[in-house]
């Protein structure tokens, strides 16, 4: 039906201003409605019925609950104005029709809650009855009954139950993100601390192993120096003994010689053992320069130093998010325990709801209903004194704690002054041994 009227509005019986208009309209009504679904503008004037079908239907959903809403309101003012007009001022006013009076507007106010599924009604209207038994709220139940019937009132009534319903929900949806979005965080900061355990434990590991390395190294090198000043100081002994060996052979070619083949022999056997003696002192320099080279990528102390601040640092920062996500655990065990109770408190005031009108029957089922009621306050009583006890068992643990960490800063405070005094005394006894030793000096 709505289709059908949306088509001839969209008609060329109308602008196209005003058709925008009208689409800009139902855009922005549907949401103060809390239609649960959304429609643009450009939907609307295409005729897309995927996306238009499920609002139509909420609406007509919507339609017949507010007629339902209408024909018990109804209902009600009518049998509300008949009770006027046939009962007569001098009706004496007896108890058991003030109760179906209220009865008659528990009926009504209860089918009203049927539709809007709100709990907190309910427990107004049982409040209502349970306050009308008394014998001081007659009067003015006879008044309600009495009184002309205003809509606006009850509207109002059924309005603001409402909101608070929906407030309500909405809380409880805020809470259950925040559960959510505080374990998602706690996962993550989780993950976090094992990562960097992970890789504080392997940069510690790679540290032990470059210590380990470079005192090798280091080992290797005073080696290799020591082997290299020895080699040197040989092939400098070598050097002076070839070089008068040169120095013979050369006078030796100065002067007539028949047979010269000898010397050339020997001059040849120097030259290759300084070829050899030079390719093994080449080789040597080139492994002293590797040496150097490895010991130059080896981190000095400044980087020690700051590789060590750095470590410090990501302690600390290990140390934070372990005590924020003890916090988080500490918060979401509080929460689930306080939703715990919650829905317990929800279930039994439902049973007490469900069994107070078989209760009201007879005298033997009001005296079951008081003696559960009285095992429920005993064992609320029960769960109570655990709790209380567990308290005093945790302040008990909180204060010898507090105890224990106040005795620690104590000894700590006199450790402190011990080291302060011990090094007033060192620097006393340096003195007097300076003194000493001048006056041995002197003497």
């Amino acid at each position: 039906m709505l289709i059908w009227i949306l088509i001839y509005i969209l008609m060329n019986l109308w602008s196209l201003d005003k058709k925008i208009a009208l689409t800009e309209k139902i855009v922005s009504v549907l949401p103060k409605m809390k239609c649960p679904y959304q429609v643009e503008p450009h939907q609307i004037q295409g005729l897309d019925c995927i996306h238009i079908f499920p609002v139509v239907q909420w609406l007509i959903k919507r339609s017949i609950e507010k007629r339902k809403e209408k024909g018990e309101f109804l209902m009600f003012y009518a049998a509300n104005q008949f009770d006027k007009l046939i009962c007569s001022k001098n009706i004496t006013e007896s108890e058991p029709k003030r109760k179906e009076k209220c009865g008659h507007l528990k009926k009504c106010l209860t089918g009203n809650r049927k539709t809007n599924k709100s709990f907190h009604k309910e427990q107004r209207i049982m409040e209502y009855i349970d306050d009308s038994s008394d014998s001081e709220d007659l009067e003015t139940n006879e008044w309600f009954i009495k009184k002309e019937f205003d809509p606006q009132d009850f509207n109002e009534v059924v309005m603001t139950d409402e909101e608070k319903i929906i407030k309500l929900q909405e809380e409880k949806q805020k809470l259950i993100e925040e559960l959510a979005q505080a374990q998602e965080e706690t996962k993550k900061i989780e993950n976090e601390i094992k990562e960097k355990s992970f890789h504080t434990s392997n940069m510690e590991e790679d540290k032990r192993l470059d210590y380990k390395k470079v005192e090798i190294l280091l080992t290797e090198y005073e080696k290799i120096k020591e082997t290299e000043e020895a080699f040197q100081k040989e092939c400098e002994l070598k050097m002076e003994e070839y070089q008068e060996k040169i120095n013979k052979a050369k006078l030796l070619l100065e002067e007539p010689v028949e047979d010269d083949t000898e010397l050339k022999e020997e001059l040849d056997k120097i030259r290759n053992m300084v070829e050899v003696a030079r390719s093994k002192l080449s080789k040597k320099a080139r492994a002293v320069g590797l040496m150097k080279r490895k010991l130059d990528h080896i981190p000095d102390r400044a980087e020690l130093a700051q590789y060590q601040r750095r470590f410090v640092e990501l302690s600390n920062e290990v140390s934070a998010r372990y005590r924020e996500t003890k916090r988080h655990y500490a918060l979401y065990n509080t929460l689930s325990d306080v939703q715990m109770y919650l829905n317990k408190e929800l279930s039994l005031l439902s049973s007490i709801l469900d069994a107070y009108p078989e209760a009201e029957k007879s005298p033997e089922a009001k005296e079951q209903f008081l003696r559960q009621l009285e095992n429920i306050d005993i064992s609320v009583k029960q769960t109570l004194d655990r709790v209380e006890s567990k308290r005093n068992k945790e302040q008990s643990v909180k204060s010898n704690l507090n105890n224990q960490l106040s005795t620690c800063m104590s000894a700590h405070r006199q450790y402190l002054a011990a080291v302060k005094q011990l090094e007033t005394e060192i620097q006393k006894n340096l003195q007097l041994q300076e003194q000493i030793d001048q006056l041995n000096k002197n003497e």
